[in-house]
């Protein structure tokens, strides 16, 4: 799935503003708390999932700019 800056930017704000504010709160957030966030899209949950696995892998600035998931495309 292709996504941009734009698009995780749109996220950070929709967690943000759902009270979700630090790399933990953002690890912690589980299926139930989606409804949290609104007007929530397929994208919206793929860009929360890439990202919730690159704060575990503390590669956060390589997904804001799109190495990682460049990456993981060469891979396959």
């Amino acid at each position: 799935m292709k996504y941009n800056f734009n698009n995780i930017t749109k996220l950070l704000d929709k967690i943000f503003k759902a009270g979700f504010n630090t790399e933990k709160d953002i690890l912690s957030i589980k299926l139930k708390d989606l409804s949290k966030l609104p007007d929530l899209t397929s994208t919206d949950i793929i860009i929360l999932l890439d990202l919730k696995q690159a704060i575990k892998n503390k590669k956060i600035i390589a997904f804001l700019n799109g190495k990682e998931r460049n990456e993981e495309n060469e891979k396959l």
